[in-house]
């Protein structure tokens, strides 16, 4: 037997009665081109998978190192995100197999826990678990009077140093000069009053908050300080019943708030069914407590079993690539992360490789080329593990004859059964997402269905070649970027094994008038993003009856080489199913893309609306009609927020001045902007108390965005965090709105973010 090294993750067991921070410590990366042997630390709760072999941009680069080269077998990364909220990935080579057998089941053990238990966790330990192990710099043990301010400075308060002073002397009983973990606890808990949260107690005591959401916000805005004695009360469960059921619209018997009051005690709390102070802080802070509704977010509650162009799916654009459109480096990881957040539709642009191998990468351009094999290996090891609903491969063909052979064969034999070419359901309609579970179908071009027919022309690559035409400079003496040497003029060919394995058809679009009597339910067109525009203004209601038989799919327009984004939300309005975007690039238009598909829970296929489905149903986003059902109107108050980050994760710096947008997408006449005052040096537990009211014809179609900035008075306000949360999911009542960072992450100090709104439906 080989003489294994012991794993260095170790120190991820917790041991310790008052555990700090779950973290990975890597004291020796074996064979490691990419880390040296100094010490990694990884926080776990903010590992996001652990993926074997090679194919994050570290082992890109260093593809070619000696260390690094043949040993894919005994090679993973862990995918984190760091302390900016950006993925990270610590990537690892092992010396051996056994060696990597016993590192990548031990890690994968442990990440596994920890995300189970992050969702269950109690919020406030973690909190405090996180504040302790990132303030105790040099790991004694015991936090100094200087860790403590470097601590209060990192959490946004602006406290006067002699205020510290005076609460830490009070709970250095032993005046040591030190804190231990439990009078660490004591000194957060000073710190960390929730003003807000106790003037909503306050009123729920005094039974004002019946009267009317106006009755808090007189109480938070008042300079009258609320009597302390309402925070020893004990309310009947009756009284928290009438809560859940009158303000937070929760539909329960009083019997099952009895149960809520008792899961709610802590170890040392009298076990009755008396709701106290900390059991309705936790309750109004927990993820039971979320604006965007926990059975929309987290269970496939729709109908799966209408047509695939019934709903929206999750589609990303040149999947591969992780940053620009020109030069920038390609990798299977970008499939990985795609599908692993849900993504149901991915793109491989082929090409022509070396050693009959076809490769994937931007045509006419410098970017990153990977192998076609390693993507469809990735796509069955990664495909199922976020949603058991169908993926979608859609193929742009630019190879021979003889390589889209071997892009059939490698279909074929990697994905076996997962691969299917399905039939047309009854009546001609496309099959349904739960036909399809667990299954791979195919979109690209196939052989004409007659003979003298043309096969459609690739808009898409003639995009790609202008755009890389336009960038390129002229007379600069350069070789031409890799691609084929000369484009034939004569129409690219379709292997008649690429044309068998392929459901989907791409196919040019003709007319509104061929393709509604015509065309096919599985033949479906791409529509770059200027012609969006133009048919969208022209014909949004014949576009409308287009996707209710079949699919199309939108994509960026070929000047974006810099992997920009456009507005999804106009191709959403007419039913566009597939509406591509760089998922690489995180910006606005991913964000409300991430809030869209987090319905559903997750799945990747969220139901479009009655009037994008139903035949004989004429609809057009701006003219309507709009039905009554479909009508919202709301009033959201911004309370407060909690535990604001600084911009970039920064540890240092300023005590930032917050302020609030928000925002309402959805079709033109329901769209508002709205924004909160600046509260000045206020991160922590700032109180804004600022109502809005918004009035949507289509609710199905609104996306409520929130966004979270810090004020800067001679520089571009800095970005600090968002939520997206579709009108069909957003919750009544006094609700908590976790934010996300500019990333769309939710781990590190954004596991303890958010806002506290007040939500009523008119």
């Amino acid at each position: 037997m080989l003489n294994t090294p012991p794993s260095p993750f170790a120190d991820a067991r917790v041991r310790s009665p008052l555990p700090p921070l779950p973290t990975l410590r890597v004291r020796s990366l074996v064979g490691s081109p990419m880390k040296g042997a100094n010490s990694t630390r990884v926080d776990l709760t903010s590992v996001t998978r652990v993926t074997k072999g090679q194919s994050t941009i570290p082992f890109v680069k260093n593809a070619n190192n000696a260390l690094v080269k043949g040993k894919e077998s005994l090679s993973f990364s862990v995918v984190y995100e760091d302390y900016r909220g950006v993925e990270t990935t610590l990537d690892i080579v092992c010396d051996n197999q056994e060696q990597f057998d016993s590192w990548f089941s031990e890690l994968t053990g442990l990440v596994k826990y920890h995300m189970q238990n992050k969702a269950s966790d109690d919020r406030v330990r973690r909190f405090a678990q996180r504040q302790w192990s990132l303030a105790d710099a040099d790991a004694d043990g015991l936090l100094s009077f200087k860790e403590i301010l470097a601590l209060v400075q990192k959490l946004n308060i602006d406290l006067d140093r002699g205020y510290v002073q005076k609460i830490f002397d009070e709970i250095d009983a032993d005046n040591s000069g030190n804190l231990d973990y439990i009078e660490f606890q004591a000194l957060l808990d000073e710190l960390s009053k929730r003003e807000d949260v106790y003037a909503v107690w306050y009123a729920l005591c005094t039974g004002a908050i019946f009267t009317g959401h106006r009755s808090v916000n007189s109480y938070m805005s008042s300079s009258k300080p609320i009597p302390s004695s309402y925070k020893s009360m004990a309310l009947p469960a009756e009284t928290f019943h009438r809560f859940l059921t009158e303000v937070q619209k929760v539909e329960q018997t009083l019997e099952q708030t009895k149960l809520k009051i008792e899961a709610m005690k802590g170890e040392d709390e009298e076990r009755d069914t008396k709701l106290r102070f900390s059991n309705f802080r936790d309750y109004l802070s927990s993820g039971e407590n979320a604006a965007y509704a926990v059975e929309c977010s987290t269970a496939t509650y729709q109908d799966m079993e209408q047509p695939l162009s019934h709903y929206w799916c999750a589609s990303s654009h040149n999947t591969y690539c992780e940053s620009d459109q020109l030069k920038g480096y390609s990798s299977v990881n970008r499939y990985i992360n795609d599908l692993t957040k849900g993504c149901r539709c991915v793109e491989l642009d082929c090409w022509d490789g070396p050693k009959n191998e076809p490769i994937i990468f931007h045509g006419h351009t410098l970017t990153g080329q990977i192998k076609f094999k390693d993507v469809i290996t990735a796509v069955k090891e990664y495909a199922f593990l976020q949603s058991e609903y169908p993926i979608i491969l859609s193929f742009e063909n630019h190879c021979s004859i003889p390589q889209q052979k071997v892009m059939a064969s490698y279909c074929k034999s990697i994905l076996g059964k997962m691969l299917v070419v399905p039939e047309l359901a009854e009546g001609g309609r496309l099959p349904s997402p739960e036909a399809l579970k667990n299954k791979v179908i195919i979109k690209a071009k196939k052989l004409p269905k007659k003979a003298d027919e043309e096969e459609p022309i690739d808009e898409d690559l003639e995009e790609q070649k202008k755009a890389a035409e336009s960038t390129k400079p002229k007379d600069d003496g350069e070789a031409s970027p890799p691609g084929p040497a000369k484009e034939k003029k004569k129409k690219p060919k379709v292997a008649k094994e690429l044309h068998d394995i392929t459901f989907l058809s791409g196919v040019h679009f003709k007319s509104w008038f061929q393709s509604a009597n015509e065309a096919l339910a599985n033949e479906m067109s791409s529509f770059s993003e200027p012609k969006t525009e133009k048919f969208i203004k022209s014909s949004a209601a014949e576009w409308v009856e287009y996707n209710k038989k079949q699919m199309s799919r939108i994509y960026p327009a070929g000047v974006r080489i810099d992997s920009s984004n456009y507005n999804p939300v106009p191709s959403w309005n007419v039913g566009s199913q597939i509406v591509a975007l760089n998922y690489q690039t995180s910006c606005l238009q991913m964000h409300l893309n991430d809030g869209k598909y987090l319905d559903n829970g997750g799945c990747g296929y969220v139901l479009k609306p009655a009037v994008l489905r139903s035949p004989g149903v004429s609809f057009d986003p701006v003219a309507g009609p709009f039905p009554r059902e479909e009508q919202l109107d709301f009033d959201i108050e911004v309370m407060s927020a909690h535990q604001l980050p600084k911009p970039n994760g920064a540890q240092k710096g300023e005590v930032i001045d917050p302020y609030v947008k928000v925002e309402l997408y959805g079709i033109p006449a329901d769209q508002r902007n709205c924004m909160t005052r600046v509260i000045d040096n206020n991160g922590f537990n700032p109180i804004f108390n600022e109502t809005f009211t918004f009035r949507a014809k289509m609710k199905s179609l609104g996306l409520l965005y929130i966004a979270v900035y810090d004020s800067d008075q001679f520089d571009a306000d800095d970005f600090i965090g968002y939520a997206t949360i579709p009108l069909t999911c957003l919750k009544e009542g006094i609700r908590k709105v976790d934010l996300r960072s500019w990333n769309g992450n939710n781990s590190g100090e954004f596991q303890f973010c958010s806002l506290l709104v007040n939500i009523t439906f008119k």
